[in-house]
């Protein structure tokens, strides 16, 4: 439960907050498209697309594929 005057720290330190959590939900996001950029050593990319060609269809036999 809150505390009496817990929520005293003003608009600032709200805001510093916010902006806080918000640049390090920008900076997940560009780590995460950066690292997709990553080819995976193994993996062929046209064999890869081959097989999603071939799958085509609902979401139960994409999931069939990978499992």
């Amino acid at each position: 439960m809150a505390k009496p005057g817990s929520d005293s720290r003003g608009a600032k330190g709200g805001f510093s907050e916010l902006k806080a959590r918000l640049l390090f939900v920008l900076l997940a996001i560009i780590v995460f498209r950066l690292g997709s950029f990553v080819p995976i050593p193994g993996i062929d990319a046209a064999v890869l697309a081959q097989l999603f060609e071939q799958q085509k269809g609902t979401i139960v036999e994409m999931f069939n594929m990978f499992s």
